[in-house]
């Protein structure tokens, strides 16, 4: 029986950004253009952008919470073809990308 566990991994943010499909809870979403409502199990391209799909994250897998195994499995069944990745994870380091860029540029 096997287990879903974080692995981490020195990554290029923007890279994963250009790529990246964010399930919500019935459908999901591009992170590279906002593109919203893509059937996640189905689609390996963005249909607004073009994008190719390499990473997925769910919004609702939370921290360290004891049912997010189910949700990471459930999507991982759908999609094996994806890297999943953590989503809080990537809120927090685009978000400090995002401040950091921001007072560079005032």
């Amino acid at each position: 029986m096997g287990f879903y566990i974080r692995v981490w991994q020195n990554c290029d943010v923007e890279g994963i950004t250009k790529h990246l499909m964010v399930v919500g809870d019935v459908t999901a979403d591009c992170a590279n253009c906002r593109e919203l409502g893509i059937d996640y199990s189905k689609i390996h391209n963005c249909p607004k952008c073009g994008t190719d799909f390499r990473f997925i994250a769910s919004r609702n897998t939370g921290k360290m919470d004891h049912g997010r195994g189910g949700t990471v499995k459930r999507i991982k069944d759908r999609r094996p073809d994806l890297t999943f990745i953590d989503y809080e994870d990537y809120k927090e380091i685009t978000g400090k990308q995002n401040a950091r860029d921001f007072f560079k540029s005032n």
